[in-house]
């Protein structure tokens, strides 16, 4: 009986978190596919070019808004209202002042950004274009980020999930719009994009001005320990969110260099499809942490132990799922986001996709693992885990095993990155098992 009210609980906090991730991954799949169809293959493969710079902005969001999210509730926690209200319009005003002195470099030095993202001759109007555009909003991506956590923070959480179907709905709705009415092309995306965070931006700001507020804007002095303290907090899940924009450039100038742009086109499909993977094994690894912590504070190591096979099961059910759609449907996924493909295109993308899909069997437990170490107090454990999965082994396997094995073993680097990774992830779990029975 207590088994099934476990698994009942930890559905309850699983449905909603991963239906919201789910939401949000395929709002960013209709964009690409906009531009795909709209646009091109060569236009698809500017936004996956341009997309390490979108990772940075929105690193540099994740690095503030998570630091001063804990700031502020901490001292709310404590009745400093006050202070809270001083962390809240310092952390603001420091991702506004960041993000536009990033806006500012990257627009003053577009073509060597271009250039160094891994922009190809035959894409590179599309990648000035695009990201030309992009830096523009650049301001809105990181303020509207630092909106979203705040209002939770401000104890509205609601907003977050409004704005964020706004924000969905005028994406899309522009994307068709400029693209298809007005012939905008990849720059037309770009400022649908842009606007898609001006008003929720714009939105967030108005609930702050009002008196439905908690949170309000206060006079603050800037502390050294208040700035350390926001970046010691907020480094781990920036360093995660920069490891996607990392892997994207790696295998971007390595793909550039043996398969030219059809490659990178190739490319830029499996990117959205690992995307909507990564956001699911987030979204079932970040609803399954708080019974997970609160069962280790609570010594309830039986139930721990259920929650983690849960949470392995999930795991692998929703993985199997995907590989399985990709490995037996390949074209029909393909023409979602292309149309009017030449014969070898397809051929090369079929191929790529269902080898690149191995990996979304292993990268989940990897994922997972991480984040029952860090629920069960052992963060150190999972950053090593998330250095050497998101930085380390994959820049060695994609720059090193392709000279070695040929091109075609570019489409398993992922994979065997993974691989190398669950090992020590296995290792790091073991050695938890081991400390928890010796304690």
């Amino acid at each position: 009986m207590e088994t099934k009210k476990l698994f009942k609980t930890y559905l309850k906090y699983l449905v909603p978190t991963i239906g919201s991730m789910i939401l949000y991954s395929t709002y960013t799949m209709v964009d690409g596919i906009f531009v795909g169809q709209g646009v091109g293959p060569l236009a698809l493969s500017a936004v996956n070019v341009s997309m390490p710079f979108v990772t940075l902005s929105f690193a540099s969001a994740i690095l503030l808004a998570i630091g001063t999210s804990n700031l502020i509730t901490y001292s709310l926690g404590r009745g400093r209202i006050q202070r809270g209200n001083q962390y809240f319009t310092m952390g603001l005003s420091l991702a506004l002042g960041v993000s536009v002195v990033i806006s500012l470099v990257a627009y003053l030095n577009l073509n060597s950004l271009a250039l160094l993202l891994g922009s190809e001759p035959e894409i590179h109007e599309y990648v000035l274009a695009y990201l030309g555009t992009i830096i523009l909003f650049s301001p809105f991506f990181c303020m509207t980020y630092m909106f979203e956590i705040m209002v939770k923070a401000d104890r509205h959480p609601h907003l977050a999930i409004i704005f964020m179907v706004v924000s969905a709905l005028t994406n899309i709705i522009l994307d068709y719009v400029f693209i298809y009415i007005f012939h905008l092309g990849v720059r037309g995306a770009a400022i649908a994009t842009g606007i898609s965070q001006v008003l929720p931006c714009i939105g967030y700001t108005l609930h702050f001005l009002s008196d439905r507020a908690n949170l309000k804007f206060a006079k603050f002095k800037m502390r050294r320990i208040d700035l350390r303290d926001m970046i010691r907090f907020g480094f781990p899940a920036a360093l995660t969110e920069m490891s996607t924009g990392f892997t994207i450039l790696v295998f971007n100038q390595v793909i550039a260099n043996h398969y030219g742009v059809n490659g990178l086109a190739v490319f830029s499909v499996i990117v959205y499809l690992m995307n909507l993977i990564v956001n699911t094994m987030l979204s079932i690894v970040q609803s399954s942490q708080p019974l997970l912590s609160y069962n280790f504070g609570a010594k309830n190591m039986t139930h721990v132990k259920r929650l983690r096979k849960y949470v392995l099961y999930t795991i692998l059910v929703s993985s199997s799922m995907m590989v399985l759609l990709i490995q037996l449907f390949p074209n029909v996924v393909l023409s979602i986001f292309l149309n009017h493909m030449e014969a070898d295109f397809i051929e090369l993308a079929v191929r790529a996709m269902r080898l690149f899909s191995s990996s979304f069997l292993i990268l989940g437990f990897n994922i997972g693992i991480g984040g029952y170490l860090t629920a069960v107090q052992r963060p150190r454990d999972e950053l090593i885990i998330s250095l050497m999965r998101g930085y380390i082994v994959v820049a060695l396997v994609v720059f090193t095993f392709p000279n070695l094995f040929g091109s075609s073993i570019i489409w398993l680097c992922l994979t065997i990155s993974e691989l190398i990774t669950l090992i020590i992830s296995l290792y790091f779990l073991r050695r938890e098992r081991l400390h928890r029975t010796q304690a």
